[in-house]
This record gives C-alpha cells, structure tokens and sequence, in this order.
C-alpha cells in the first residue's frame, strides 16, 4: 500500500464523500482485519487503512491533510513506521511535530502485569478481611465487657 497517499490506502479519489470513505474501509477492514486474515503483515495494512479512515472520515483532518498534500513536492512524503525492537516510532502524515514512541507489551509481559495485579488486588483484599475481623471482635468483646459492667458486676456483693 502507498505510505504516501491516505486516499490510495483505500482506494478511493479525492473527491469521494465520506460515505464512499466509509464503505471502502468496511470492505477493505473485513478483508485485512487480523482476526480474519493471517497472513503475514496484515495487521500492518489493517492498521494502515484505519489511519487512512480515521483522517479522511474527521472533515478537519481530512481538510489538514488534503492542504498538506497540495503545499508538498512529490519527493517529500511521511516516513514509513521505523520498528527497533519492541518500540513503533509512528508518524502520522498530518502531524506536524515529532513521531512518538508506543510501547508493545509481549503476551508474557502482559500475562506477568496480570499477575501482579491479582497478587495486589488479593493481598489488599486479605488485609481488609483481617482488618474487619478484627473490628469485629473487638466490638464484640467491647459488648461482653459492656455487658458484665452494667449487668453482673452491680449486683455482685463485696464479702
């Protein structure tokens, strides 16, 4: 797919409406969707034609996009996505500042922040039970307490 062009991304011109916009991205999303397709760098081209919707669909950014288009010589194009290791450097074509960096977690990464959470999540659930049991018995030997000051001990007799 041409990095370069948002409306060949989904084969559209660039006069389409934005309804013309949205049935190409429907039909070009049920094909490229990873859930559906497995082949190899289809996710990269379902998340390219998402780009490529999400601009043209919003009429202030399809409008930013189409003024940078018009201003910029042929040869000057937005950089491709740059992968190093676990880090996507994006760059959206109507950004005008610096490409930020996103973090991809692996599955195992996730899988070990899932069990963190859980051990925290039951540790703090355990100190909150202890904390109310122990609430608990206090009040209720705080009652026996009560109970036997106002109760037995009055009518107990000194020898």
């Amino acid at each position: 797919m041409a990095r370069d062009d948002l409306y060949k991304r989904l084969g559209v011109g660039k006069d389409a409406s934005s309804d013309v916009i949205k049935r190409a991205y429907l039909r070009l999303a049920k094909k490229l969707h990873p859930d559906v397709n497995r082949s190899p760098g289809a996710g990269e081209r379902f998340l390219a034609v998402k780009e490529a919707y999400e601009t043209l669909s919003n009429p202030l950014l399809r409008r930013e996009y189409d003024e940078r288009i018009a201003d910029r010589p042929p040869w000057e194009c937005p950089r491709p996505p740059v992968r190093t290791g676990r880090v996507i450097h994006v760059a959206p074509p109507y950004a005008a500042r610096e490409p930020k960096s996103v973090r991809v977690r692996s599955s195992s990464e996730e899988r070990r922040r899932r069990q963190l959470a859980f051990a925290y999540t039951a540790v703090t659930a355990g100190t909150s039970v202890v904390f109310l049991a122990g609430a608990f018995l206090l009040v209720a030997l705080g009652g026996v307490l009560v109970l036997l000051v106002l109760h037995v001990f009055p009518f107990t007799r000194p020898r």
